[in-house]
């Protein structure tokens, strides 16, 4: 029943790396229906102590097979509706509440209550994590199943409980509901479609652990939605109804599940197909890095050893303190005696009270503190690979994994790219390999600095974005005279835009030639101290800013 033939154990491996990279946990995961008899109610469901992800292959039909892979969100945009599902259940795994316990549950109101967990979770993730929002949609029509025999008011319940939902809460886009909403409205009216978005909305703000409160939310989104859809007629589906409703939602989902295999194949490289071996060759395309192999340059990509993993994860400590904003202080003007007096606000609400209007002016100014504030963060690495850092080759690529693993699990955005006789992509932007880029070739020239800054600017458009934006050149400084404009110009730009440009030198200032005057110089870098050394910088970069 749930043991795994060798065929599927690929697909296995793939979904635990998968749940260590988005929701930091290794779940168990059991199969069913691989003899095509289904054996579950639902495709996929999620169980906890120990956590298990329980996937009936039958139930999920052709979109799951034993080439599925999922260890790189490029394998999931390459197998979005089976990912999407299975990324849906691994949200739970992400917030620590009270559906963890299985003696919560057996009634109608933890059922409801299990179901708005489930969004409240795909929504934390996909705030978390951007790029999955995606496979969410494409997979919305496992997540919210519309066949074709439903009456009309299964519509509106499936429409109520798990799409509109969905849509309000920014997992899935709005714009394929807007006849939807027009439909539920003419047949629940406006209270009644009022009322379940406040209760849907009110979970969102619940405590995780308080089961208690969950399953009055859950109570009252049922009877909520069961209110709802009373007047809806119970007859088949008419053919305006279908066309006005769920071909409009089928039509979305079908775009985003085109969109996510089109995202796979341009980061890909190489067409749809997504290889399972891993090539050390120039020529050939590599799978789980999550971008195709450069022509330009010999790499190859392996799994990350602990050492790796572990500067990887003390680089997510370090960015996670980076990226909020220590607390400030900021005046407000209150109607209330609080702080300073101005006297223009005193006369205009004295006057007002005399005159018996509502009193709109504010005398007083407090003093309040403004809460920390995450920042989006967003990152940039660029790194020499020239012969004159050889004894670094083994290492660069290790640490542009470290980055950009680190800031993609905090829901930012990082590129890497190398230079040395040229330029070449080592991490495209907004992935986060599971296979760590090795450099092979160290034994180039020194030029391309200013052409791969270039490059990175307008791979992860780093002047446009909003948050704190840090772009990382690893060098010597030993770089071609002639290039020096170049790179001042680039630097300028990204200064220009409010960017932090870090100039990291494993050696003495003295000894570089090439160093930018409008970046911050850091000087006797080791590959040890490297990650200690610059989300530290980051950090004292924030806050000065």
């Amino acid at each position: 029943m749930s043991t795994v033939p060798d065929i599927w154990i690929r697909t296995v491996q793939s979904i635990r790396a998968a749940s260590r990279e988005l929701v930091d946990t290794t779940v168990d995961v059991h199969l069913f229906g691989i003899d095509g008899t289904a054996l579950l109610e639902t495709p996929v469901l999620s169980a906890f102590s120990p956590n298990r992800l329980l996937i009936d292959v039958a139930r999920m039909g052709a979109v799951i097979s034993p080439d599925t892979r999922m260890d790189s969100m490029v394998h999931r945009m390459a197998h979005p509706e089976a990912s999407g599902l299975i990324v849906s259940r691994l949200s739970v795994f992400a917030v620590d509440g009270w559906w963890q316990n299985p003696e919560h549950g057996g009634t109608e109101a933890w059922a409801a209550a299990r179901d708005l967990a489930q969004i409240v979770c795909e929504s934390k993730l996909a705030v978390a994590r951007d790029g999955e929002r995606t496979i969410l949609h494409a997979a919305l029509g496992m997540l919210a199943p519309m066949p074709p025999l439903l009456t009309q008011r299964e519509l509106a319940r499936v429409l109520l409980a798990g799409v509109l939902p969905r849509v309000d809460l920014l997992v899935v886009p709005g714009l394929m509901i807007r006849r939807a909403k027009q439909w539920i409205v003419h047949h629940c009216g406006h209270d009644g479609l009022a009322n379940c978005v406040k209760i849907w909305r009110t979970a969102t703000r619940l405590d995780a652990y308080d089961h208690t409160r969950w399953e009055s939310v859950g109570a009252d989104f049922s009877a909520a939605v069961d209110a709802a859809v009373e007047g809806v007629p119970n007859t088949a589906l008419t053919a305006e109804v279908v066309q006005q409703i769920i071909e409009p939602i089928e039509t979305a989902i079908k775009a985003a599940v085109a969109e996510a295999l089109d995202i796979a194949a341009r980061f890909n490289g190489t067409g749809l197909e997504i290889v399972g071996n891993r090539s050390k060759l120039v020529d050939e395309p590599l799978d789980a890095a999550g971008i195709g192999l450069p022509r330009s340059r010999m790499l190859s990509y392996s799994d990350p050893t602990d050492a790796e993993r572990t500067a990887r994860d003390l680089f997510a400590d370090k960015l996670s303190e980076a990226s909020y904003r220590s607390p400030g202080v900021r005046s407000v003007p209150v109607a209330y005696p609080a702080g300073r007096l101005n006297p223009r606000e005193l006369v205009r609400y004295s006057a007002q009270t005399q005159l018996g209007l509502q009193a709109t002016a504010k005398p007083w100014t407090q003093q309040r503190i403004a809460p920390r504030a995450r920042v989006q963060l967003t990152f940039a690495m660029v790194f020499d690979a020239s012969l004159t850092m050889a004894r670094w080759a083994n290492y660069a690529g290790p640490l542009g994994w470290a980055t950009a693993s680190a800031v993609h699990h905090l829901g930012g955005t990082c590129t890497v790219r190398g230079f040395g006789g040229g330029t070449f992509d080592v991490i495209k932007a907004g992935t986060a390999p599971a296979q760590v880029p090795r450099v092979v070739d160290s034994g180039s020239g020194s030029d391309g600095c200013d052409i791969a800054l270039t490059e990175v600017i307008a791979d992860s458009d780093i002047l446009n974005r909003t948050g704190a934006r840090i772009v990382v050149v690893l060098t010597d400084g030993k770089l071609p005279a002639d290039d020096a404009a170049a790179i001042d110009n680039a630097i300028d730009l990204l200064r220009d835009s409010g960017t932090i440009v870090l100039w990291v030198l494993p050696s003495a200032k003295v000894t570089a030639p090439v160093i930018p005057e409008r970046t911050t110089v850091l000087t006797s870098v080791t590959p040890e101290s490297f990650i200690a050394v610059v989300s530290q910088a980051v950090i004292d970069e924030l806050e000065r800013a």
